[in-house]
């Protein structure tokens, strides 16, 4: 039995669509011809393209461990290498519309031994990072995020 937030669908062709939700994370499931709310029993192609292969059994090895362990495996979900930088553009977009100074939203996102370290130097890195950060965060908030939307 699952015991994280779920949601079920039926669509009018008959396919049931299953969404489990652990920490952030989501695991879709559909189904058509059976319906979820009694015991089913998955049957699956198993010779497919390379790509899709790997994705179902991602899918499918998330779906064992939710039910024996009720939690999808860390593994099965890395982190998107990106994620870091745009967290670091919208801390420092809610730094600057807070009025923090460039230096403040650098001491808050890299610490003040590094801002200590670097700020001052010819090159101007750690200002520039900031100023960047910070326009790109404004970009999004003006309507640059739509981009992850297509």
């Amino acid at each position: 039995m699952l015991h994280h937030p779920t949601a079920l669908l039926i669509l009018p062709d008959g396919s049931q669509h299953l969404v489990v939700r652990d920490h952030g994370r989501s695991l879709q499931l559909a189904v058509q011809g059976l319906s979820l709310l009694e015991p089913v029993s998955l049957r699956t192609n198993a010779v497919f393209g390379r790509r899709p292969v790997r994705a179902r059994l991602a899918a499918l090895e998330s779906l064992n461990a939710l039910i024996s362990t009720q939690r999808f495996p860390d593994h099965l979900f890395p982190v998107d290498p990106k994620s870091r930088r745009l967290r670091h553009v919208l801390q420092a977009l809610d730094g600057s519309l807070a009025g923090a100074t460039y230096r403040d939203i650098a001491v808050a996102l890299l610490g003040e031994a590094r801002v200590l370290a670097d700020w001052s130097d010819a090159g101007r890195h750690l200002f520039d990072q900031v100023r960047r950060a910070v326009q790109r965060g404004r970009y999004l908030m003006n309507g640059g995020y739509r981009s992850f939307l297509l």
